[in-house]
């Protein structure tokens, strides 16, 4: 019985060094991709938006479309979502209380409903009566924004720049908080 005693010892002495090694290769593995992601919406911070025209499906004229660039001299809030995105949801709810809260302001909110099927989009926007216009993307808009997860809220200054990217639900006051920075960053920077 003694030598099964030490054999088990010995498995057991090597299981924490197993885990370690397994945590090594995973971060490896996982963390350039995660750090990539996060650098590339970073590098957008201060540039020049990506402009767009896509058809608005929902809060608009039928074959209307937004251009992003003719919403110049508004901080813009884009919000990257899809109708099968669970955390969209609680999103879009927040955002509907804060269009409210900023009418007859300088600040729009646009929903860029991405990838997603157009039916089942209409009936998201009408179902949580989302109080702002939403566009249907095919996708390229997302990925020139590095909406690579849903819910992703980009916040656009006055002079059309790129004042922050956020992947994930945001609370109504860190929106607001970002609202207030794209107001004052717009604010600061001298004319052309």
């Amino acid at each position: 019985m003694k030598p099964m005693a030490a054999t088990q010892s010995q498995r057991t002495s090597w299981l924490p060094a197993l885990v370690l090694l397994g945590a090594a290769v995973f971060g490896y593995a996982v963390l350039p991709h995660v750090s990539r992601q996060v650098s590339a919406t970073a590098r957008m911070i201060g540039e020049p938006a990506p402009d767009f025209s896509l058809p608005v499906f929902h809060g608009g004229d039928a074959g209307s479309r937004i251009r992003l660039s003719a919403l110049q001299g508004n901080v813009v809030i884009l919000d990257f979502w899809a109708s099968w995105c669970k955390p969209c949801q609680a999103q879009a709810r927040i955002l509907s209380g804060l269009v409210s809260r900023n009418v007859g302001g300088n600040v729009l909110f646009v929903g860029v409903n991405t990838a997603d099927n157009p039916e089942r989009a209409e009936a998201f926007a009408e179902s949580h009566q989302l109080p702002y216009p939403s566009v249907l993307d095919g996708g390229e808009v997302a990925d020139a924004y590095g909406a690579s997860s849903l819910p992703t809220l980009v916040v656009i200054d006055a002079a059309g720049k790129v004042s922050d990217v956020t992947l994930g639900v945001l609370s109504a006051e860190e929106i607001e908080s970002l609202i207030r920075t794209a107001s004052a960053s717009a604010a600061s920077k001298p004319p052309g």
